[in-house]
């Protein structure tokens, strides 16, 4: 097994660990919670036709100015948001359809909803150290309290995906912005073993599961397919990798990557060039490992995924790189269409 596949496995052990403890003790504490499903979602219409964008976090969103183009464009399909990418979109002009949320974290999580808890800077660097939201790295109190109030005065218009793994520092926040809630549960292992902990989330609850590929990104274009029914779905800030320039302390799993390999922990990223822009991203163990989940997943979809990003590492079979206009383009044709039958 070489360094890489060792770094990844050892990422997952741990990742997988402290995501199943804590989600599962989330799951059951969130369980009088839980009044809709996601498949209640599927029967609502959020947005037009069969097209949607899904947002992600990475850096090529404020890169490429994706949200703007997508406001100025006046798409009317649906849009689905990773929680990290809510207030961008806010920022942006842009209200999401659906957010969705999965990461277990107690104190983090929260903050991509505004956190109206947070009275200091937190000893906590996640943040700081990484470069997801600019705004919230130049001033995370300053940049909170504006979220805090995007949030109150757009979450009625907002429906929350939200894994059954979820924070309670989330879901209260979510229900006190009056957010509706949608719940779901994570896939955590393999559902035919028998002693699976994902068949024993869903006998417990009945809530469906969905392979999230490791990350919400990933959750949220899996949700937009699988539980909205969307057969045409763009892709804007899933980078799945880090952009040229960025330091290696500044990215997001560099103090688990110290940790397992010390003074050796470079070696751990992988530099690959974009071959449309002609970049060179980089990427880590755990981020390479995402990337391949989401191909060989989109490969199986039974529609069409592309990748408007415009950067990032996600290029394979299965997905179809197109610049965010061509593919805005192309579903205001298909509106039309579907619109004079």
């Amino acid at each position: 097994m070489d360094l890489g596949r060792k770094i990844a496995a050892a990422l997952e052990a741990a990742t997988f660990e402290r995501v199943a403890r804590v989600g599962l003790a989330n799951a059951e504490g969130n369980r009088p919670r839980i009044v809709r499903s996601i498949l209640d979602l599927a029967e609502m219409q959020l947005g037009a036709g069969d097209t949607a964008i899904v947002v992600g976090a990475g850096p090529s969103l404020h890169r490429r100015r994706s949200l703007e183009r997508l406001r100025a464009s006046g798409f009317a399909g649906t849009i689905v948001a990773a929680d990290g990418a809510l207030g961008a979109c806010l920022r942006a002009g842009l209200v999401p359809h659906v957010v969705v949320s999965v990461d277990p974290h107690a104190e983090r999580i929260v903050r991509w909803f505004g956190d109206p808890a947070l009275t200091e800077a937190p000893a906590d660097d996640y943040f700081r150290r990484q470069e997801m939201d600019p705004i919230q790295r130049e001033d995370e109190l300053r940049a909170n309290r504006a979220l805090v109030e995007l949030v109150d005065t757009y979450g009625p218009k907002i429906k929350v995906a939200v894994a059954t793994s979820a924070a309670p520092a989330v879901v209260e926040r979510c229900e006190q912005a009056r957010m509706e809630l949608y719940w779901w549960n994570p896939m955590y292992d393999d559902y035919d073993k028998p002693d699976s902990l994902s068949r024993r989330l869903w006998e417990e609850n009945r809530l469906p599961c969905l392979n999230g590929g490791g990350n919400v990104g990933t959750a949220a274009w899996v949700l937009t397919h699988a539980a909205l029914g969307k057969r045409r779905i763009g892709l804007v800030g899933i980078d799945l990798g880090y952009a040229p320039g960025t330091p290696y302390e500044k990215t997001q799993y560099y103090p688990e990557l110290v940790e397992l390999l010390g003074t050796r922990h470079r070696e751990a990223f992988i530099h690959t060039e974009n071959p449309v822009t002609r970049e060179v991203w980089f990427s880590d163990p755990a981020y390479h490992w995402f990337r391949e989940v989401f191909l060989e997943m989109a490969r199986e979809a039974d529609g069409q995924t592309f990748n408007c990003t415009e950067g990032g590492l996600l290029f394979g079979d299965g997905v179809t790189t197109v610049p965010l206009e061509t593919f805005l383009e192309t579903a205001g044709l298909e509106a039309r269409k579907d619109h004079h039958g």
